[in-house]
This record gives structure tokens, C-alpha cells and sequence, in this order.
């Protein structure tokens, strides 16, 4: 008998789009570790700082607020420095500059909060491997449950 020709065409089958829960935390404590390393403050300070500066961590945090504003040339921006002319006793004026530019503070915040942060982004990744191979089972157990409640989310 001869060999057929032609090839049988077979459905492919996608399994719907899930949203993984821990992947979503160690992407969150990988983004936190980078903020307090190059920026001195916490990713929710700085996202979501209404204020000029983050709260007590002093004039060394930068926000994200900062930063766009020192993009576009606003007010308050990181990073502007900002020269006032005062008189001197006796005649003559005196130039007074306030600010730090925003890469010698990147490079000092670097310095204080490096070494934690190079450790924090070897860690966290290793921790949630080690955490997922040890918890496979119960793991496995609540994503079925999760898949067969309908809800589009692993764990």
C-alpha cells in the first residue's frame, strides 16, 4: 500500500492566558531592590510620592516625580540646581548653589545601598526557585483550583 501524500492538518490547542502571582511579586521585590539601590527610596515611594521628596528618607531619595519633572524642566526637578545671588558686606555679590547633580547623587546612593542591592538581585530570584521546587505540591493543588474556579491567575 502506498504512503499517503499528504499530511492530516491537527487542531492546535492554546491553553488560555494565565497571570502568574509569584511571578508578579519577584518582578516587585527585583524592582524595590533597584529603587533602593540607585534612588535611596522604596518603589512605592517612588511611584507614588505626591511630594517633592520621599518621606523620611531625606534629600539623598529621588521619586519618580522628581525625575519627570527634572526631564521636563519643572519645577522641583532632581538634579536642577538652582544659584542665588546674594550682596556682600562691603559691595561685590556673593553666588550661593543649592542642589546636588542627579549623577553624583546616583553614584553616592550607590555607594551606600550597592552591595544590598547586587545581593538582594542574586536572592530573590534563587529564594522563589528554591521556594517553588519545595512547594510544588501544594502549588500544583491550588492552581487546579484556581483553574477549575474559572479565574485566569497561578500561583
Amino acid at each position: 500500500m502506498a504512503a499517503r501524500r499528504t499530511k492530516r492538518k491537527t487542531t492546535r490547542r492554546s491553553r488560555p492566558k494565565t497571570f502568574n502571582v509569584a511571578g508578579l511579586a519577584e518582578s516587585a521585590l527585583l524592582a524595590n531592590a533597584i529603587t533602593q539601590g540607585f534612588f535611596n527610596c522604596t518603589l512605592n515611594d517612588f511611584v507614588f510620592s505626591t511630594s517633592g521628596s520621599s518621606g523620611g528618607q531625606g534629600r539623598s531619595a529621588i521619586t519618580g516625580r522628581e525625575l519627570i519633572a527634572g526631564l521636563t524642566g519643572g519645577v522641583g526637578g532632581y538634579g536642577t540646581m538652582q544659584t542665588v545671588t546674594s550682596a556682600k558686606m562691603g559691595g561685590g555679590v556673593q553666588y550661593q548653589t543649592f542642589g546636588v547633580p542627579f549623577g553624583e547623587q546616583v553614584k553616592e546612593n550607590l555607594k551606600d545601598n550597592g552591595a544590598k542591592m547586587i545581593g538582594s538581585l542574586i536572592l530573590i530570584p534563587a529564594g522563589f526557585k528554591v521556594f517553588k521546587k519545595l512547594s510544588r505540591k501544594p502549588l500544583g493543588t491550588m492552581n487546579k483550583a484556581l483553574k477549575m474556579s474559572g479565574l485566569p491567575v497561578r500561583v
